[in-house]
């Protein structure tokens, strides 16, 4: 089942740096508070990395990012507004972003990752996607057109290793905000899922027809 191994590599992710409370395994194991999630596999079948989505999110308050700035006035604030304006054209968020230590192609995984606010808005009917990451991934989240909020001080969220910031993605700046070649291959591959999703809801129609 795909679902149980993303969480199982996640899991030995989190595990291998030591974060795995950071995961909330009790939380997302059943899989309610996950709308979709994207996985990279080899070709055995092995998977490689992926990443989960939550949302669009009805409230302010089912935001995770709220949890992470808890202890951060300044910046909780920051993140309760900028969700409160874009809340009602849609907001995606993703967690629990995990790469395999052995994976033969680490940065594609990665890369992957980071397109998939632009695959999770168009599937999912959200304008924004946000995501609370380390530092070390800003390259690749800004070559996929990732707005970092820079009146948002980094956090040390998980612990005092990362310096853990926000980042947003609005679906309708994409093609200025993302790098050109980046964005031409997420709109690519946008148009192909969202050509998968509608033959998947038509085909009972045309069974029964």
């Amino acid at each position: 089942m795909l679902w149980k191994q993303f969480l199982d590599g996640a899991q030995e992710s989190y595990m291998r740096h030591g974060v795995t409370t950071a995961l909330e395994m009790p939380t997302i194991r059943d899989g309610s508070t996950t709308a979709l999630f994207f996985a990279a596999l080899d070709n055995s079948g092995a998977m490689l990395g992926g990443v989960r989505v939550q949302g669009p999110y009805s409230s302010v308050d089912q935001s995770h990012a709220l949890v992470e700035f808890a202890g951060y006035p300044n910046g909780l604030r920051h993140v309760h507004h900028m969700l409160d304006e874009r809340i009602e054209h849609g907001v995606v968020e993703l967690k629990s972003a995990w790469v395999a230590p052995n994976a033969p192609r680490g940065r594609a995984v990665t890369a992957m990752i980071a397109e998939s606010p632009a695959y999770s808005t168009a599937l999912l009917g959200a304008r924004y996607a946000l995501a609370t990451a380390a530092s070390h991934v800003r390259t690749a989240w800004l070559d996929t057109g990732a707005i970092i909020a820079t009146q948002i001080e980094p956090i040390p969220y998980p612990d005092e290793r990362y310096r853990t910031e926000v980042f947003w993605w609005d679906r309708r700046t994409l093609a200025f905000d993302a790098e050109l070649a980046t964005w031409r291959r997420m709109r690519r591959n946008t148009a192909s899922l969202l050509a998968h999703r509608r033959a998947a809801v038509e085909l009972p129609e045309a069974v029964a027809s």
